[in-house]
């Protein structure tokens, strides 16, 4: 994204009363532990890392969006 990264843009929308519990799924090329944590500390629900098998994601919607 030109002018946020998707920690930046999470923060930002999680800050926002209306988003604060909108599950947040990342997709991302980043596999580092840390990396991960500092997604969990903004407020991201699941993490995905490319690439990526389609059922996989699938199975993350559904784990943070449940019918």
């Amino acid at each position: 994204m030109p002018n946020l990264d998707g920690l930046a843009f999470t923060r930002k929308i999680k800050a926002m009363p209306a988003y604060k519990f909108t599950p947040v799924l990342m997709l991302s090329t980043e596999t580092q532990d840390g990396k991960k944590a500092e997604g969990k500390a903004a407020g991201v629900s699941a993490w995905l890392s490319k690439p990526f098998q389609p059922s996989r994601l699938l199975y993350a919607v559904q784990a943070i969006c449940p019918a």
